[in-house]
């Protein structure tokens, strides 16, 4: 280990030197801070691979503090929480938050969960060899985590750009909740399937500010297919 940058926004000080010794001990390269101001600048400076985010922070919530990072960085984000109910995990991860993890947790599972993210991140590299994908008349371009259509640019989040890409390679075939989750979310943690719906919802707005001819139908109770819509159809909706 020693590569695997890991960022630790924790302030309940009995957790933080659990989370440093258990760290320490599996060999991982950690910061640790108490606040979420200061989370937020040493994502920027540390370009962790991880973020282990606890939600309840003394200066800011750590919902918002999630935001801001699936916004503004490419690291998977661990929301640690003393509150454990399906509104609150749909909260964070609808946020764009990787996994949810209750308090309180032991050592080997929380190594567990970052073990299981740093292996989706090896397969997700292998992966990466392809630097856009076309979908119609929108392009993906994966070092920007841009949607671009013609001119006109959408920014996504790291979660959905990998939804829309994950969409876009199965063009025209329906995949359900469960293999979106498996794919896009690894379903570590239990993911509500509902959290699919409201990113796929986010996506089929930022496909319409680009003015792309792409839509994504819903299938009740199964899942999403991503169809490009012929130009002069579309003229006629």
């Amino acid at each position: 280990m020693g590569s695997e940058r890991i960022l630790v926004i924790e302030d309940d000080p009995e957790i933080a030197r659990l989370h440093e010794s258990m760290l320490r001990r599996a060999g991982y390269d950690f910061r640790i801070t108490n606040t979420g101001s200061a989370g937020l600048e040493l994502a920027r400076s540390f370009k962790p691979m991880i973020i282990l985010l606890d939600v309840g922070l003394p200066d800011m919530s750590g919902f918002d503090v999630c935001r801001t990072l699936a916004d503004t960085c490419d690291a998977y984000i661990l929301l640690v929480s003393a509150q454990n109910t399906e509104r609150d995990k749909l909260t964070g991860l609808g946020l764009g938050a990787d996994d949810f993890i209750s308090k309180p947790f032991s050592p080997t599972e929380l190594l567990a969960r970052i073990a299981s993210v740093l292996r989706r991140r090896e397969r997700e590299k292998a992966r990466e060899s392809e630097r856009s994908l076309e979908v119609g008349d929108l392009i993906l371009l994966r070092d920007h985590h841009l949607a671009r259509c013609g001119e006109v640019d959408a920014t996504l989040t790291a979660l959905e750009f990998r939804l829309l890409w994950f969409l876009g390679e199965s063009e025209g075939r329906l995949l359900t909740r469960a293999q979106i989750l498996e794919r896009v979310w690894n379903d570590v943690s239990g993911v509500p399937t509902r959290v699919v719906d409201v990113h796929v919802a986010a996506l089929r707005k930022k496909i319409s500010e680009v003015g792309a001819h792409l839509q994504i139908a819903s299938v009740r109770g199964i899942g999403y297919r991503l169809d490009a819509i012929e130009t002069h159809h579309y003229a006629r909706l």
